[in-house]
């Protein structure tokens, strides 16, 4: 415990005195708490007046929030970590799976008889596969919307789109229309994959993200592990149906999508102090840890800008062409 007064007399021409003692509390055990600190502020006026106001370390100054003074553990921390990666990472995971199932699936829909039933020669299959990559390079640079609009909105709405259009690929009557319907799957799917990244660190600190962006990348190589076997389960079935099976397997591959997005509206937090599966202890810890870490987020969506200038400067760095180049 450290004890320290300090005395300031008050401009000349004035009888107002100040005094102050600061007390600061200090844990010294083993528990890695935080520090926490109590102000007592004790002002003596000229007719002989007593004034006194303490600081329990929950009175902030004006350019502070009140969460700076609350004190948590190691233990409280992982903890947080832990329930983010359960509910957050893997839930962004499974809709890059299921986004990677919809993009993928155009392979088995030619085995099924997609190429026989529209008359495609194989260059324009050809065609139909890059039709997807020519909007998904082109249109990489939507993921800044994640720091414009709302992150759960804007999450659900990609997963929306996406099943909405991957669905209609079964109502595709000639080559064109199924070139537009990719073309389009490309723009849904650019807006959400390559900015997960930048979402993830809303809620985790700068080396905490590498863990957590290859969890959700390991959803790529999952859903090719089972994608033929579902491919095959769906149009042996199909086969029995007055559907075609390529149909039948871009209608239940995409409407799961459309489903999730409904409740990705709800569930996807747009910042670690409105995640609803943390408590409110763990939710005020969770914005805490990455001030402490002085990671840049903010606790309040309205904090967030978007900054032209950081356009300006990816648009100058030539690694950013390389990437494009090397996709």
């Amino acid at each position: 415990m450290s004890f320290e007064d300090q005395r300031i007399i008050g401009a000349p021409g004035t009888d107002r005195e100040l005094s102050k003692n600061t007390y600061e509390l200090q844990d010294v055990s083993a528990s890695p708490t935080r520090r926490l600190r109590h102000h007592h502020q004790h002002d003596v006026t000229s007719d002989g007046s007593e004034k006194d106001s303490i600081d329990s370390g929950l009175s902030e100054p004006e350019d502070q929030s009140p969460l700076d003074h609350v004190s948590y553990t190691d233990q409280e921390e992982k903890t947080v970590t832990k329930k983010l990666d359960r509910h957050l990472v893997l839930f962004i995971a499974f809709l890059y799976l299921l986004g990677f199932l919809d993009r993928s699936n155009i392979g088995n829909a030619r085995i099924a008889g997609l190429s026989e039933n529209l008359d495609l020669t194989s260059d324009q299959y050809e065609w139909v596969l890059r039709s997807f990559y020519i909007t998904y390079v082109l249109f990489e640079w939507m993921p800044i919307l994640y720091t414009v609009l709302t992150p759960s909105n804007y999450i659900a709405l990609c997963v929306f789109a996406w099943g909405i259009i991957a669905s209609l690929q079964a109502l595709a009557t000639s080559y064109a229309s199924l070139c537009i319907l990719r073309l389009l799957l490309g723009i849904s799917e650019a807006a959400f994959s390559p900015g997960v990244p930048v979402y993830l660190a809303f809620f985790y600190k700068r080396d905490e993200l590498a863990y957590r962006i290859g969890l959700f990348i390991s959803a790529a190589p999952l859903a090719t592990s089972f994608a033929s076997s579902l491919a095959w389960l769906i149009t042996k079935v199909g086969e029995r149906s007055s559907i075609a099976p390529w149909r039948l397997l871009f209608l239940v591959e995409g409407l799961p999508s459309v489903i999730v997005s409904v409740f990705a509206w709800f569930y996807v937090p747009d910042s670690p102090g409105e995640a609803k599966y943390l408590s409110k202890r763990e939710r005020r810890v969770a914005v805490l840890r990455l001030k402490d870490g002085k990671a840049k987020v903010k606790q309040e969506y309205t904090d967030r800008r978007f900054q032209w200038n950081e356009i300006w400067e990816a648009l100058k760095d030539p690694k950013c062409y390389l990437t494009a180049v090397s996709a």
